[in-house]
């Protein structure tokens, strides 16, 4: 009966051990993971409560995703439009102050600025991040505008009848000058290189919320662009104010200052439609940063919720630690005294 006893006796304790062991190990595992369990059902009915706030913190995490990338490419439509407003605005200050000295000396210089100007604008207007290109709206795989000298063409044919005397002047325009101005500020957009698809391209939108879109399209084919486009061409290809139509020196000046006087009106115009882009860009940048602002206290909370469900009070499990390795020595040195005096009895 004694040798039965001192066997369970023995068993006991060495199951004990095996707790105690197992319970160290996990402790152990706590503080150099620093998480309760690496198991979601280990959390028991707090693993439900974890496992939606990880959900959230993920799908928050897609919205700011989206506007990190909506928001790069709004900034760099930004700077798009700012470089086209500058290119229109020297241009157009050009053209302003000739009128204002009432002499036409520096033609040569400002065709010059326009044909740079052009091709930079032209640029501008391209502009893409990456393989998507930024104003052609939903249609981002294919290029807003192609310079395909079709638009210098146009010009050509336009100024030969215009030096000639022979452009048709149709109503409800009166005279050359105002045929001229027409034809010019109403050219064709696939005679300006403008990508015929534009016209069926759609919003371009960032889901910022679950209930909120906000809408960044602006497009190579709006007006503003348009305008700018073609004033800064019709300077580019105006001939000198010898070439004007005109019986007399008077008509000639007469009908070659009505457009020279215009393409400064029109790239005035055109310049507030600018703005207007510009601001609705800035605008859509303010909503979704707030948005994204939101987001991220969301995540923060959530993050807390996840902590506080997850992780593994560092100080309490070394203090956990400390206890169960005492507690676990004193059951070693127990089991030896045992061991010995079973040893004794049994000699």
């Amino acid at each position: 009966m004694t040798a039965i006893s001192t066997y369970a006796r023995s068993m006991a304790q060495s199951q004990q051990i095996k707790l105690m062991q197992m319970q160290f190990s996990d402790l152990q595992t706590q503080l150099n993971t620093g998480k309760k369990t690496q198991l979601l059902s280990g959390l028991g009915s707090d693993a439900i409560v974890s496992k939606r706030a990880r959900a959230d913190f993920n799908e928050l995490q897609t919205y700011i995703d989206n506007i990190d990338k909506s928001q790069t490419r709004i900034k760099m439509m930004l700077k798009a439009v700012e470089g086209i407003k500058a290119q229109a605005t020297a241009v157009a200050d050009g053209v302003i102050n000739q009128v204002q000295e009432g002499e036409i000396s520096e033609l040569g210089a400002l065709r010059d600025l326009a044909e740079k100007s052009y091709d930079f604008i032209l640029d501008l207007m391209n502009t893409r991040d990456g393989n998507t290109y930024l104003f052609a709206g939903s249609d981002s795989g294919s290029q807003p505008i192609t310079d395909a000298g079709t638009l210098d063409t146009y010009f050509a044919t336009l100024n030969a009848e215009w030096a000639a005397g022979t452009l048709t002047v149709n109503p409800p325009n009166t005279n050359i000058a105002e045929e001229y101005i027409s034809r010019y500020t109403n050219i064709p957009e696939t005679t300006m290189g403008i990508n015929g698809s534009l016209v069926d391209a759609k919003k371009v939108m960032v889901r910022a919320d679950t209930t909120v879109e906000v809408d960044y399209t602006v497009m190579a084919n709006q007006q503003g662009f348009k305008d700018i486009l073609t004033a800064v061409s019709a300077l580019r290809n105006l001939g000198d104010l010898e070439d004007a139509p005109g019986a007399t020196y008077e008509e000639q000046q007469e009908n070659f200052y009505a457009v020279f006087n215009n393409i400064a009106t029109q790239l005035t115009n055109a310049l507030d439609k600018m703005d207007e882009y510009g601001t609705k860009l800035s605008l859509a940048e303010v909503r979704i940063s707030e948005a994204k602002a939101d987001h991220k206290i969301d995540q923060n909370t959530l993050t807390a919720t996840i902590e506080r469900i997850e992780n593994a009070p560092i100080e309490e499990v070394s203090v956990k630690i400390t206890a169960l390795a005492t507690q676990l020595n004193a059951t070693y040195q127990v089991t030896a005294m045992a061991s010995q005096l079973s040893l004794v009895n049994f000699i």
